[in-house]
């Protein structure tokens, strides 16, 4: 209850125009009772992230999983991330402060760097498994992954600063699946439905072997919509998560 009235005052106003009792109103409680679960602001966004890349997590792994080859798997994360202009707008203007504070406050980049590690593991097994199957090409996997992560989050932070959003929404998201296909391909094969695109060399072929992609564990409402709730509090003593469940 109180993460979603601070994931809503957030995507809304802002971290600095936030106030505690800005979240205990819009969740229908009092200040106390914020106070009670969490000791300051930065203690509850703490919180509130960790829940959210925790459900981004889970819902990437849903939406990879129901795929059934590489290409349809980057489509499915593609979907997940581009669900509609509103949604977008919610998650992205929180996660914009969210970074600024990950720049300068520990605690805040912990959960960044976490976030990146869980999405570049996913991306990565994708990516392995297009190379193994011969449709990507084969390079460094893992930078391969962390290439797809900067051309997802680019081009959702520049539709961010469009003046008419909703009006191009459909052209960032096109643009953003025809842009990974591209990247990933390998040269004289083209994704089901692509357009046409100009070949391009093999950039590196460091192994013609592809490492295993490493396990992820933990961690999941869709990119830019309130995720479904996590049990316990990431870091939280037993005690605590217990009088966290209302």
């Amino acid at each position: 209850m109180l993460l979603k009235a601070a994931f809503r005052e957030v995507a809304e106003r802002g971290f600095s125009n936030v106030t505690l009792e800005d979240i205990a109103v819009r969740a229908g409680v009092s200040k106390g009772v914020t106070l009670y679960y969490f000791d300051s602001k930065e203690e509850l966004f703490c919180e509130l992230f960790s829940w959210l890349i925790d459900s981004i997590h889970g819902r990437m792994r849903e939406a990879v999983g129901a795929a059934d080859d590489p290409v349809a798997k980057v489509r499915a994360l593609v979907a997940l991330i581009f669900p509609s202009p509103s949604k977008n707008r919610a998650f992205f203007r929180a996660y914009v402060d969210f970074c600024g504070l990950a720049a300068r406050r520990e605690p805040f980049r912990v959960i960044g760097e976490r976030f990146y590690a869980g999405c570049r593991q996913i991306d990565q097994s994708i990516v392995e498994e297009g190379m193994r199957r011969g449709l990507f090409l084969l390079r460094d996997a893992g930078e391969t992954a962390s290439t797809l992560r900067a051309i997802f989050d680019g081009l959702m932070l520049q539709w961010l600063t469009e003046k008419e959003p909703e009006a191009c929404f459909e052209a960032y998201r096109e643009r953003c699946e025809r842009e990974l296909l591209h990247y990933l391909m390998a040269p004289g094969l083209m994704a089901p439905g692509a357009s046409a695109a100009p070949a391009r060399p093999l950039l590196s072929t460091r192994s013609s072997s592809v490492p295993s992609a490493a396990s992820v564990s933990g961690g999941s409402a869709d990119s830019s919509v309130e995720p479904r709730p996590v049990s316990g509090r990431p870091g939280s003593s037993s005690s605590s998560s217990s009088r966290r469940k209302s």
